[in-house]
């Protein structure tokens, strides 16, 4: 097994942006950032993130962490990094750890999901048999956003389940992985519109649809929403964080049919209620909301 080596840097929260300068200034230009500014930055909508590791909201809140990494040949090169990060005043660790899938070492956090009693979400290479009238999506993230782990997409998947009707149309803002798609498809959408900016989301998204047979019914397309989409739907479904859902809730409403559903999710559970006030602006009334863990799910209905 190749074994690489992992140098890390640590100190007082307010000298992070020194650390990260000092490693960049030492040729430093790829390493793992751990510190609560992350999250401040999600909650102040600064930057737009597919997904979160659940452990970083537990980060000291006073420290941060800078975690690089080298391989064998470069051990003296780290040595003489980690020397002078130690003059300045850093905290600074070494140890060598096993080299890793880290494409594919996630999958072993992904199981599969009971999104309600007749439907579950399985990874691709799981053997799973399923129970008497229970129906199964296949699916394999790939370098997408979506397993159906993560709250705001179960969240998502209970509304869908709850909302979608036979024959419905579904918009799908931010495909990722597809599983939003996939979950209004198999739950009788006669056509559902898949949208997102990202060119390996779209890949994830058609090669999903093709393992559960799905792909008639799914359109597939790259780039911004309102720019690509001219057509109204019975269900929008959109798994963004917060800040996003507000900023486009007029553009959202002008694409749900009136009387129809529009369910929201990746909203942390103390933003919630700006997004509700920003739907209830736009002209939607508020059906029903849902918290699991920090974060939260609305679904509004349109009625203008």
């Amino acid at each position: 097994m190749t074994m690489y080596h992992m140098l890390k840097l640590s100190g007082e929260r307010s000298r992070q942006e020194e650390g990260e300068m000092f490693l960049q200034s030492m040729g430093v230009d790829s390493y793992e950032v751990i510190s609560a500014d992350a999250i401040d930055n999600l909650k102040d909508g600064a930057f737009i993130w597919d997904c979160i590791d659940e452990d970083l909201v537990q980060a000291p809140t006073d420290r941060f962490e800078l975690k690089a990494y080298f391989d064998a040949e470069e051990t003296a090169a780290m040595e003489k990094i980690a020397a002078a990060a130690e003059t300045k005043g850093f905290s600074v660790e070494m140890e060598a750890v096993a080299d890793q899938d880290w494409a594919n070492d996630w999958k072993r956090y992904f199981h599969p999901i009971a999104v309600d009693e007749g439907l579950s979400i399985v990874p691709t290479w799981e053997d799973y048999h399923a129970r008497d009238g229970e129906k199964i999506l296949w699916l394999d993230p790939g370098m997408a956003f979506g397993s159906g782990n993560h709250a705001t997409s179960f969240l998502c998947s209970r509304y869908l389940r709850r909302y979608v009707k036979p024959g419905d149309r579904v918009i799908d803002i931010g495909c990722g992985s597809g599983i939003l798609s996939l979950v209004a498809a198999i739950s009788g959408a006669e056509k559902v519109i898949a949208g997102d900016l990202d060119p390996q989301c779209i890949e994830a998204t058609k090669e999903n649809a093709a393992k559960n047979q799905l792909e008639d019914k799914i359109d597939v397309r790259l780039g911004d929403l309102f720019q690509v989409v001219k057509e109204e739907a019975d269900v929008v479904v959109s798994n963004i964080f917060a800040e996003v859902i507000i900023g486009m809730a007029k553009d959202v409403y002008r694409h749900v049919k009136p009387e129809g559903i529009y369910i929201a999710s990746g909203i942390l559970k103390e933003k919630l209620e700006d997004v509700k006030a920003a739907l209830v602006k736009e002209g939607f009334v508020i059906l029903e909301s849902e918290t699991k863990g920090d974060w939260s799910a609305v679904a509004a209905r349109r009625i203008k």
